[in-house]
């Protein structure tokens, strides 16, 4: 199953076994990204997905705060990609 758990009925979200604590927009960002492994999502299909209507600045700042939280579980991760000019991808294993 790889080191990502993520369960939608429960909204929660793992890493390594690891619980990985993300808001409700963060959350629905993630799930936006994973269901669309190496792809890039752009802010604006990022925002549709979160059902969020914020400026590019604040989808940059979840953005962070995501890869933040899961560097915090373990600090190698690198599966949060950020597609300069384009938008973000999350890498496939």
């Amino acid at each position: 199953a790889g080191p990502l758990q993520f369960s939608v009925e429960r909204m929660e979200v793992s890493w390594k076994k690891t619980p990985v604590p993300l808001t409700v927009t963060e959350f629905w960002l993630i799930h936006s990204l994973i269901r669309h492994p190496g792809h890039v999502r752009t802010r604006q299909q990022l925002m549709d997905d979160a059902n969020v209507l914020v400026d590019d600045q604040t989808i940059t700042s979840h953005i962070k705060r995501i890869r933040r939280k899961f560097v915090k579980v373990d600090a190698e991760f690198d599966r949060l990609d950020t597609v300069y000019g384009a938008g973000y991808r999350w890498k496939p294993e």
